[in-house]
């Protein structure tokens, strides 16, 4: 150590990456103004870039991963496996330490890459991400660069993704989450071969070919189901006009919903506060928010659908915001306390096998659905099989809820036979990964899609930022750590990683 050198607190050197990452022009002005005595940036460098970044599982990053697994025991190695894509520049980077071109297409094998066209240059970057299901742990595996990803893609990564948690790292996958894009729903599909003959047409888990005793369980993140269903009633009768759903004799169209805005308006009490005009005319980011379709396919709105049409010409589309509702709230179980606090028992942990919810979702919900398409496939009249495939959600959306909803049930009796105390539903989706693509996109600022570079020492920087994240089970996408517990509530004495210098060549 230099004669004059100096020693930081873990929890400094966590504070100055954390106000670095946001501004580095405010942490060399927080530093020159001598107020404070700081780390310098070479340093800080040296902390946040630990090891090499580079697309792939990379042995350092699993080899961190074990270490933060070790502490942990019996249930706490239940994880959730999900995996996702960002869009990033379509740029070529020349790494001088390795002196490579970084921006192609890079799926980790050779032959992978000679299957989607190494030569070409990536446009997105799949992450798979890991979160516990009884613990604060959140890390991203790998990522992987991407151009037009495919099913038979994602099968090999994903086999591998699951291998190296299972083998290596002690870590016991219990379900897969993903959007529902086709590649991922095909995906799905391709396990048909390994499960029981006589399953339904949705193929809803998979054997685990590293641990054959349990299964995993496949989830169509419930965000998007809910984002998809409100665009299908959007699209029906306005906007695409590519649907005209219909149920027991009445329609479901979004114009119920704007008359009912615009009525609102007019009134002097309104009845719901909450609905603006982003909510009625969408475009293409207000479609991709869900806290719009949420305040839409709502309770309030069921309730003042039923109030402004007293003669029952909008009851099915009231119907639908009803079971949409409490599906997602079935889904989207986050807290010990928030159903107390907003008085409402579907947000409730699930604590039993024998929760009268797991009856509702396969018994009440699941047999809405398939009502309402018998109902449109029996509608009398003269009707093409595309007119009769309108009068209902689309097939996608359709088994999507079916998957979710039949994972959900049976993934949370099995962690609770195996002991949990209590299981939370939001685990099952994606909005860790969500937040963990806002992060990638803060650190361009005005730039908000980062090279193929940048992605992984963003992924770096990230990581560390993690550490000082609230160990809290409150909160979503959106304002998920806020509250009196931040990220600096409680002081760390844990080391970080450094990178480790290399002596200079003599000539």
């Amino acid at each position: 150590m230099p004669k004059f050198g100096r020693r930081y607190h873990p929890h400094i050197i966590r504070f100055c990456l954390s106000v670095h990452a946001k501004s580095p022009a405010a942490y060399r002005e927080l530093r020159d103004s001598g107020i404070l005595v700081l780390p310098s940036e070479r340093t800080l460098r040296d902390y946040r870039n630990f090891f090499k970044p580079r697309a792939g599982f990379n042995p350092d990053n699993i080899e961190r991963l074990k270490n933060q697994a070790s502490q942990y025991f019996d249930i706490q190695r239940y994880v959730v496996l999900s995996f996702d894509e960002m869009k990033i520049q379509s740029k070529l980077v020349f790494d001088k330490h390795s002196n490579e071109l970084i921006g192609f297409v890079d799926l980790g094998e050779e032959e992978l890459n000679l299957s989607s066209g190494s030569s070409d240059l990536a446009t997105h970057a799949l992450v798979f991400f890991v979160r516990g299901a009884a613990s604060d742990l959140k890390y991203v595996l790998g990522y992987f660069l991407t151009k037009d990803v495919t099913s038979y893609q994602i099968m090999p990564l994903f086999w591998k993704a699951v291998s190296v948690l299972e083998l290596e790292c002690n870590l016991w996958v219990i379900a897969a989450v993903s959007d529902g894009a086709s590649p991922n729903r095909l995906f799905y599909q391709l396990h048909a071969d390994l499960v029981e003959p006589g399953c339904d047409d949705v193929i809803n888990y998979t054997p685990n070919l590293f641990a054959p005793s349990g299964n995993i369980y496949f989830f169509s993140d419930a965000p998007h189901l809910l984002k998809t269903t409100r665009n299908c009633l959007f699209n029906s009768g306005s906007g695409k006009r590519t649907r005209y759903m219909w149920n027991n004799g009445r329609y479901m169209l979004w114009d119920h919903v704007a008359q009912l805005y615009y009525s609102d308006l007019d009134s002097g009490l309104h009845q719901l506060p909450k609905l603006t005009v982003d909510h009625i005319l969408l475009k293409s980011y207000s479609k991709m928010k869900v806290s719009l379709a949420v305040q839409v396919l709502s309770n309030a709105v069921a309730q003042a659908l039923q109030r402004h049409f007293p003669s029952g010409e909008a009851q099915e589309t009231a119907t639908l915001c009803k079971m949409m509702n409490d599906f997602f709230d079935c889904l989207n179980v986050r807290s010990t306390t928030e159903h107390q606090r907003k008085r409402n028992a579907l947000l409730a942990p699930y604590r039993t096998v024998s929760d009268e919810r797991f009856h509702w979702l396969q018994n009440v919900f699941l047999e809405y659905l398939k009502s309402w398409k018998s109902s449109s496939e029996l509608r009398e009249g003269d009707f093409s099989e595309d007119d009769r495939g309108r009068m209902f959600l689309s097939i996608q959306t359709f088994n999507g809820l079916k998957l979710t909803v039949t994972s959900a049930i049976a993934v949370t009796k099995f962690l609770l036979s195996e002991g949990f105390e209590f299981v939370l539903t939001e685990r099952f989706c994606q909005d860790d990964v969500e937040e963990y693509f806002g992060y990638q996109r803060a650190q361009g600022r005005r730039s908000d899609n980062p090279t193929a570079a940048e992605f992984g020492y963003n992924d770096l920087k990230i990581a560390t930022l993690r550490d000082v994240a609230p160990h809290s089970i409150k909160g979503n996408v959106s304002g998920r750590h806020s509250g009196k517990r931040s990220k600096w509530y409680d002081v760390s004495q844990e080391p970080l990683p450094k990178r480790k210098a290399t002596a200079k060549k003599q000539d």
